[in-house]
């Protein structure tokens, strides 16, 4: 009986703690899904300002020329909306051309910035890869160096180990 009380309490207790992580994965969703729709609103903010700018100083062109043209040359109603239109039109096409120039500037100029970067990450991985190879060369040279000097040194102490073998054999045969 207390081993089933103990697992129906151990049962209930891992429901609860899926429950509770359940709850935490959707609040994470949400504010996920809440910082998501703020930078997309930013993003329509940022890609339709220039559009708008452009519209509204076309828009205020086109009515500001129709006025002039209403009331200070005292053109016909047509005639000066007409003129307001050719205005707007000029405005709009005019900055939005020059608007247009400038974001290809731009684009090319980032463009340059971004090859020269990566030109530069090439010319640091090469050098890199330049090290590596001759501290490599290097290592192995020393390595070399290391065992030509071991087997002199080797080389020498059997030739001390020779005349000592030798020079105790003749003095054994001397007496």
């Amino acid at each position: 009986m207390a081993k089933e009380k103990s697992n129906e309490v151990e049962g209930k207790e891992q429901k609860k703690e899926q429950q509770e992580k359940q709850q935490v994965k959707k609040q994470r969703e949400a504010r996920l899904k809440k910082r998501l729709k703020k930078e997309s609103k930013k993003i329509d903010k940022i890609v339709s300002f220039p559009f708008r700018s452009l519209f509204l100083i076309g828009s205020v062109s086109g009515i500001l020329t129709f006025l002039y043209a209403l009331f200070a040359q005292y053109d016909t109603f047509l005639m000066s909306v007409l003129k307001g239109f050719i205005v707007f039109t000029a405005v709009y096409l005019g900055i939005g051309i020059l608007f247009m120039l400038f974001f290809v500037a731009m684009a090319k100029a980032r463009q340059r910035e971004a090859e020269e970067l990566k030109r530069q990450d090439e010319a640091r991985h090469r050098e890199n890869e330049r090290s590596e190879y001759e501290s490599k060369y290097e290592r192995e040279l020393l390595l070399k160096q290391a065992e030509e000097k071991r087997e002199q040194e080797v080389r020498k102490f059997k030739e001390q180990l020779n005349r000592q073998g030798m020079e105790q054999t003749g003095s054994n045969l001397d007496n």
